[in-house]
């Protein structure tokens, strides 16, 4: 089945273009963390990856994580972790992360223009 064919009740796919274009990343970026287990599309039967909201919502995170915070990707890794066992959903975590922000001297304003930035999508 190709992404295109899915019924209105299903859930929405984007294709990886389009995930990449609502997020503002090369489609590299995206195969980057699909590689390193960050995000786990789904794969059509031409193997090609359909990514949902919640993959959506993670990927925002993880830019958050990545690009304002300065966050490596092994460390991405074990924040999604301990997020996932908290079951924090995505834009909890971004409160949470902000709040880790200011207490590590980051201001409010740059916060709240990252958190701006990412939650556009």
């Amino acid at each position: 089945m190709e992404f295109s064919e899915i019924k209105k009740d299903e859930e929405r796919l984007y294709k990886i273009g389009e995930m990449a274009s609502i997020l503002g990343v090369h489609i590299q970026t995206l195969r980057i963390y699909d590689k390193e287990g960050l995000l786990c599309p789904k794969r059509s039967d031409t193997n090609r990856r359909g990514y949902c909201e919640e993959d959506l919502q993670r990927a925002k995170v993880i830019l958050y994580l990545t690009r304002s915070l300065a966050v490596n990707l092994n460390g991405v890794k074990i924040i999604l972790k301990f997020l996932e066992k908290s079951r924090l959903k995505p834009a909890l975590a971004l409160e949470l992360l902000s709040d880790i922000a200011k207490s590590a001297g980051i201001s409010e304003e740059e916060i709240f223009n990252n958190l701006k930035r990412y939650d556009k999508a």
